[in-house]
């Protein structure tokens, strides 16, 4: 076969206006071994298309069986899709956290580092010493007059402790001022 004539069957194949003569030549030569380099591209699809057509599409059950695996494949493509994107995803809010947290960290340490006046202007231990001292005294006093609103909150508690003997008094109250009543009702109350 002529391989000007295989070029023109492939232009006319390609373009959809090839016939089932012209394809089944074309079939036969690219299932052959010697195809010009050129050629070997379109050999592949046509070797392909030759072992389709020994396929039984004659059975019952073809066309169920070609639904199912197209079903399978965009099923499988929608979850691949869905996939991907999710990873695209992650993956960006994994890099723009990244740079969130340097920043975060980046803006501690420079408000740490540069606004120490003790590494600005190398204050001696003894100056540090004594701002301590100061700044521990200050915490002192406010703690002591936190401490005095306490004591409030102690005459508050001697006064709940007296309220609870009182309402125990107003309890036994009947008991120790009418024996005799009490008595007296226990013994009706006990005869039913």
């Amino acid at each position: 076969m002529n391989i000007k004539e295989i070029e023109s069957l492939l232009e006319k194949f390609y373009e959809g206006n090839s016939n089932l003569q012209e394809e089944k030549k074309l079939r036969g030569f690219f299932l052959r071994k010697d195809v010009p380099d050129h050629l070997k591209i379109h050999q592949p699809f046509f070797q392909w298309a030759g072992g389709e057509q020994n396929l039984d599409n004659t059975s019952p059950d073809f066309d169920q069986r070609i639904t199912d695996r197209l079903l399978e494949a965009e099923l499988s493509a929608r979850v691949t899709h869905v996939n991907r994107n999710r990873k695209r995803f992650l993956l960006v809010t994994g890099i723009f956290t990244g740079i969130l947290l340097l920043i975060g960290i980046f803006h501690t340490y420079k408000q740490d580092i540069f606004n120490r006046p003790a590494l600005k202007n190398n204050v001696s231990a003894e100056l540090a010493y004594a701002k301590a001292q100061e700044a521990l005294t200050i915490v002192s006093c406010n703690l002591n007059a936190g401490l005095k609103q306490v004591d409030h909150l102690q005459m508050l508690d001697k006064g709940m402790k007296n309220l609870q003997l009182f309402n125990k008094f107003y309890q036994y109250q009947t008991i120790i001022i009418n024996p005799d009543e009490f008595e007296n009702e226990s013994t009706t109350q006990k005869k039913p």
